[in-house]
């Protein structure tokens, strides 16, 4: 088997309705941040996902080896495997440093030895110190070299660092100028940020060589309605489907709103069509509980 061919066979699994498209659950905050809302039970979190029927999920290293049982046999989500850690998304917290410093914790060969079906990694551009980007785009293209040996598909996750040199990071040219990089240097799929409008957005999937391009949920929306109402403009501007984490476990209803989002992604269910089948709920998000999964999926 050719290397070309596994990357193939790998891609193939993620992307296993044949329409090109993909519903992914990013269930790797943990990893960046500590435990959140929706997000402390990391077994119930991974169960929630294969209930919904997800074609993929981002996962760390460490919450692979922990939810690996679930994630065996057929009709599971593809692993997407993380392969860095970032301090970015604590700035301006308690926890904060001055700027978002990213370094890589695991390599292709260990994705590959724990099962996963991709790896992943972030590529922040636009930092104050530009030897932080440079840090960056090293482990990028160390990976996509080790990723092109192994036969291994890299999702990569172009953004410009917050807190840096730009006074937004979700314009749609910045968005673009990230994704074309990313491609270059190796990229096989792009995760990345809603430019705000379905037009503006049009440019960034434009401008990446047909590489499938994945929206970011980025923090939870005001209402469910309005995350199927961002799927809706995603899709309209091309994108190939979500890779959403806040904006679904976070939700009062995590699993009517999960299959919602897939049958948009995959059966064209049409935006009111899918508001339809949810169930009402409060305004706010509590604290999202996996009944269901749970009672799958005891914890141990």
């Amino acid at each position: 088997m050719t290397s070309g061919t596994g990357k193939q066979m790998r891609l193939s699994r993620l992307f296993s309705n044949r329409d090109g498209r993909a519903a992914v659950f990013a269930f790797d905050h943990g990893m960046q941040v500590g435990p959140v809302p929706g997000a402390v039970d990391l077994r119930a979190g991974v169960a929630l996902a294969v209930e919904a029927g997800f074609d993929g999920i981002i996962l760390g290293p460490g919450a692979l080896c922990l939810a690996a049982e679930l994630l065996k046999g057929p009709h599971r989500p593809a692993v997407i495997m993380r392969l860095d850690q970032t301090t970015m998304w604590r700035l301006g917290g308690r926890f904060s440093q001055d700027e978002g410093h990213t370094r890589q914790v695991a390599d292709v060969e260990d994705a590959l030895r724990l099962g996963a079906d991709a790896v992943l990694t972030f590529l922040f551009t636009c930092h104050r110190d530009p030897d932080l980007e440079t840090r960056s785009v090293e482990i990028v293209g160390r990976t996509a070299r080790s990723a092109r040996n192994w036969g291994m598909p890299f999702v990569v996750e172009p953004m410009a660092a917050r807190e840096g040199r730009l006074k937004t990071p979700f314009d749609a040219e910045t968005i673009a100028m990230n994704a074309r990089i990313a491609v270059e240097i190796g990229a096989d799929v792009i995760k990345t940020d809603w430019s705000g409008t379905v037009e503006g957005f049009r440019s960034v999937v434009q401008g990446v060589a047909d590489a499938p391009v994945l929206v970011a949920g980025g923090p939870r929306l005001d209402n469910d309605r309005a995350t199927l109402g961002l799927v809706r403009d995603l899709l309209a501007a091309g994108a190939r489907g979500v890779m959403f984490g806040r904006s679904l476990f976070q939700s009062p209803e995590p699993l009517a709103l999960m299959k919602a989002v897939r049958d948009m992604v995959h059966d064209d269910v049409l935006f009111e069509d899918a508001v339809a089948r949810l169930s009402p709920a409060p305004a706010k998000a509590p604290k999202a509980q996996f009944s269901r999964a749970r009672s799958k999926f005891p914890p141990k």
